[in-house]
């Protein structure tokens, strides 16, 4: 009976986590753990100018986002140090999960492509689920970044570069 019990227990707090994990849509890319806690790195092409792109992002970040639940930490303009890597913006934000309230940490790096002037640009969006041994997401990650970006309303195309739930063979 004890272990019945028990077992009634374990699948009752799960369904119980489950329900208040990640929120559809864009929940399909579970991390467990590929950054030593869940996490999430995506690259986006964009049909705008690096400078465009950079205050796109900051605009957006500074009013809350799609969802209300972005707040912008900061940037940074490293086109003074004319970087090799085309890196020219940096930025970060702080997400929070809408049922548990958790905080998850993106940082972005605006990149310019190799056009003169640059007509496109690349984002690298990185997500962290900022709970010490946050070992599943649940998709949060993913979503972090896709909700943001999707919200944007401009079109991109989209590349996985860590995390998100890549499988290595």
């Amino acid at each position: 009976m004890a272990r019945g019990l028990v077992i009634v227990l374990i699948c009752l707090v799960y369904n119980i986590c489950i329900a208040r994990s990640c929120q559809p849509p864009d929940c399909d890319h579970p991390d467990c753990g590929s950054c030593g806690n869940a996490c999430c790195a995506l690259e986006f092409l964009f049909p705008l100018g690096p400078d465009t792109a950079f205050k796109t992002l900051v605009t957006d970040l500074q009013n809350g986002g799609a969802d209300s639940l972005y707040t912008y930490v900061g940037s940074s303009d490293l086109r003074p140090y004319n970087l090799t890597s085309g890196a020219m913006y940096m930025i970060q934000a702080i997400h929070t999960t809408l049922v548990m309230r958790y905080n998850d940490t993106l940082d972005f790096v605006v990149v310019s492509t190799s056009s003169s002037p640059p007509l496109f640009s690349v984002v690298r969006i990185f997500s962290v689920s900022q709970i010490q041994g946050a070992l599943c997401d649940a998709g949060q990650n993913y979503k972090n970044i896709v909700g943001f970006i999707k919200g944007l309303g401009v079109e991109y195309v989209q590349r996985t570069v860590f995390g998100c739930a890549i499988t290595f063979g």
